[in-house]
């Protein structure tokens, strides 16, 4: 079909038309490529909040589940709604590695372990094609951490490269993926999207027929991504393909077969996902009901890692005191672009909760984080619910709606306006009418000059970003606000000011906090001292985790530590559900009576942690990450860039659990951990030379789900890999034959450039985690 085609016209075909879709070309019978990021759901191609989707659960917590078939059902999912609003690929799964916990996407992340993420990224993979939707596994490779992520290199040996950080990108390939994005930093000093190497590896040792597509911006010249192997530069309008791409063709610094590739491999996803005449859909699998199997997902995600004196389940009628800042605002999602505004609404940890118990609530920190302006009790001027958004070009209103948050950002084209590299003025106003007298705090901040005001006082205002920085700004939603004394029922006018020279992007956020209220510690201790159980939800919120900015430490804030340690003082009879999406530390946890991970488990996260507190389901999900005693004992503790912008990855190698089982270090809780509301037994394990076989029976009262975790460790290694797993659910009493299947890669490692088995005895270590293994078989090669 390229043959149809000049070169020209080909090369148009490189580069997205906007930020969400490519080109059409009749000549060729193709229309436009709808593209969208999704992997906790489908984000609104122009970031309108009054677009909604479903909210999936994170990738780590959607790890935590160590089940394909429910990762498999979730990502259908999102393929059913994204062919049912027009959408041909979704940018999803993140197949990076939780190598260090403190990443600001780690909440995005399946695993620290490259199996693991390899074969439920695989199952993601599927379950978007199956509805003939392209799955877009992102970003190779090495974006494991945001700190200066465009600019980094990470230095990985081939080692640990190919053994560790390419193992889930080549489990989506072999799962049949028809795209792949690359990463914005540096691999070993050059830039992924221009590194001839790593696509090499992909496309000719893998095998890969899919299209490879840029990060966002993410090309910084023509001529190294086209002969690396890239194909589509995003968004659009073309930067250095396209027009640029078409003049290096006619040069000669690119070969035609190259610029035939690209649109070669455009043209098939086209014919994949229906966008050339005479194709459809390639659709495999039926529809699936959404909601009940986003609740369920988080059901099998949380992971019990503690429960004394059976504390869990709460029997029927327990009054239960339920506090934390987290049980009436949950988190759900960092703070990235890709955010999502969950459809009707999502219920909260204490309205599911007062469901099923007699409940008593308090928030128990006095300070309240801020959040968008547009979730307060906010109009427009001629009072109208929600702020008053205002477009100025050329000193003329362009364009003026009224919005329902304060959070705004544009790739490339503001809807009704132009472009963004235009210079003009966004102008957001609000009557705010404070709930309570005190001090309350407003921010704002964008990709331009802002300036922001209140009652026509100015309180703040920031410069613009500079030139390089104005997409890690805008990522970080960066802004600068003071306090101002505002007295209850007494309304203000809020206008937050953003001048533009121009840019790639434009961006604006505003803002609010309300006064801390005091005392909330002691009331929580109360209200705690006089419950039957405490339900005590902490965790994170929206900012802490935030894209293009990594967290310091995996600590909780000070005020929920000490929280938390208060109440179970009170009652020791605490449920302590940590709601992140990331390990975090946990020294108080031997103060609590039960610890459950809920991660960010999506728009069911309510109501499934009330069915498992009340013993409708049992928690099903095991530890996705090492959560160490201590930050120190990390590998990549202290690992840091240098002046030339390095990260140094072979110098941590290996990290996670396997760093642990090297240095004879236990973790607080290990990869692989968690149990349920029942016992199971082991038997003794079969090895046939490529499976391991044993019979588990379920020997308590409850029906449950066990996972048999199988590691090897080769001869001459002093730690252990995930090889393979299996999920198993039994009812009291039950027994059956659950077999691990070990994939030939498992024995191979990276030597002299090639894969080799190294010879001799290999320990295949059978068990519950990576810290309780049961059986040590052997393999000699």
């Amino acid at each position: 079909m390229t043959g149809a085609l000049d070169p020209a016209r080909k090369a148009a075909l490189t580069a997205g038309e906007t930020g969400y879709r490519t080109p059409a070309e009749p000549a060729v019978g193709l229309r436009p490529v709808y593209l969208v990021d999704g992997p906790l759901g489908l984000v609104s191609p122009t970031f309108d909040e009054r677009d909604t989707s479903l909210l999936l659960p994170s990738g780590i917590a959607l790890g935590a589940t160590w089940d394909p078939d429910v990762v498999r059902s979730v990502a259908a999912a999102e393929g059913s709604e994204a062919r049912s609003r027009g959408f041909d690929a979704v940018y999803a799964p993140n197949l990076n590695l939780a190598r260090t916990g403190l990443s600001g996407r780690t909440f995005e992340m399946l695993s620290e372990d490259p199996l693991l993420a390899g074969v439920l990224g695989a199952a993601f993979v599927e379950g978007l094609q199956g509805q003939g939707v392209a799955a877009v596994p992102k970003h190779l490779v090495c974006n494991d951490t945001e700190t200066e992520r465009q600019r980094m290199s990470a230095d990985v040996d081939d080692t640990a490269l190919r053994e560790v950080y390419l193992r889930p990108f080549e489990h989506a390939v072999r799962a049949g993926a028809w795209a792949m994005m690359t990463a914005y930093n540096r691999l070993n000093g050059t830039p992924c999207a221009a590194h001839a190497e790593l696509l090499a590896i992909v496309k000719d040792e893998w095998g890969f027929d899919g299209i490879v597509i840029s990060d966002y911006f993410a090309l910084h010249e023509t001529l190294g991504p086209a002969l690396a192997g890239l194909d589509l530069e995003m968004p659009g309008p073309a930067i250095h393909f396209g027009a640029r791409l078409a003049e290096a063709v006619e040069r000669g610094d690119v070969p035609r077969e190259r610029l035939d590739d690209a649109v070669t491999r455009l043209l098939r996803l086209a014919r994949r996902v229906g966008a050339l005449d005479g194709s459809s859909p390639q659709v495999t699998a039926p529809d699936v009901p959404p909601h009940e199997v986003l609740t369920d997902a988080a059901v099998a995600s949380f992971v019990l890692c503690r429960n004394e004196d059976e504390l869990l389940p709460l029997a029927p009628g327990t009054r239960l005191a339920v506090i934390g800042p987290n049980a009436d605002r949950p988190c759900y999602q960092g703070a990235t672009f890709g955010r999502i505004r969950p459809e009707g609404g999502v219920t909260t940890p204490v309205e599911a909760l007062r469901k099923r118990f007699p409940v008593s609530y308090e928030r128990g920190v006095d300070s309240v984080p801020a959040v968008s302006l547009g979730a307060f009790d906010v109009s427009t001027p001629d009072g109208q619910p929600g702020v008053l958004l205002e477009h100025f070009r050329d000193g003329e209103l362009v364009l003026s709606e009224v919005r329902g948050d304060s959070a705004f950002i544009w790739f490339g084209h503001v809807p009704g306006v132009g472009a963004t590299t235009g210079p003009g003025v966004l102008r957001l106003t609000a009557v705010c009418t404070p709930t309570a007298d005190g001090r309350w705090t407003f921010a704002a901040g964008g990709s331009g000059t802002t300036v922001l005001s209140v009652d026509g006082t100015v309180l703040a205002s920031r410069p613009a970003p500079a030139p390089g920085d104005v997409m890690g700004q805008v990522a970080r939603a960066e802004t600068t606000g003071a306090e101002v004394e505002l007295r209850a029922g007494q309304p203000v006018t809020v206008v937050a000011e953003m001048t533009s020279a121009g840019s790639r992007v434009q961006a604006l956020t505003v803002t609010c906090a309300p006064p801390p209220v005091p005392g909330a510690l002691a009331r929580a201790v109360r209200a705690a001292a006089e419950a039957d159980a405490v339900v005590l939800v902490v965790g994170d919120e929206l900012e802490t985790s935030r894209e293009s900015r990594d967290l310091e430490s995996s600590a909780l804030p000070a005020a929920q530590v000490e929280l938390i340690r208060e109440v179970c003082r009170a009652n020791p009879r605490t449920v302590v559900v940590v709601n992140a999406g990331r390990p975090v530390d946990a020294p108080w946890a031997g103060f609590a009576g039960a610890v459950l991970q809920g991660w960010f488990a999506g728009q069911g996260f309510a109501d499934a942690l009330a069915r498992v507190l009340a013993g409708d389901d049992e928690p099903g999900g095991r530890m996705p990450v090492t959560v160490p005693l201590r930050d120190e004992d990390r590998s990549t503790h202290g690992e840091t860039l240098d002046a030339d912008l390095r990260r140094n990855y072979t110098a941590a190698e290996p990290t996670g659990y396997r760093h642990l089982a090297r240095t004879g270090t236990r973790a607080r809780f290990a990869f692989g951990s968690g149990s349920g509301y029942t016992t199971f037994h082991f038997g003794p394990s079969r090895w046939d030379g490529r499976r391991v076989r044993l019979d588990v029976t379920n020997t308590g009262a409850r029906r449950g789900r066990e996972v048999v975790q199988v590691y090897v460790r080769a001869p001459g290694e002093a730690d252990a890999r995930l090889a393979g797993f299996a999920g198993v659910r039994l009812a009291p009493g039950e027994t059956a034959e659950v077999e691990v299947v070990l994939e030939g890669r498992v024995w191979q490692r990276w030597r002299e450039g090639r894969w080799q088995v190294p010879p001799g005895r290999h320990e295949v270590l059978v068990g519950r985690s990576a810290e309780e293994v049961v059986e040590v078989l052997e393999h000699e090669v």
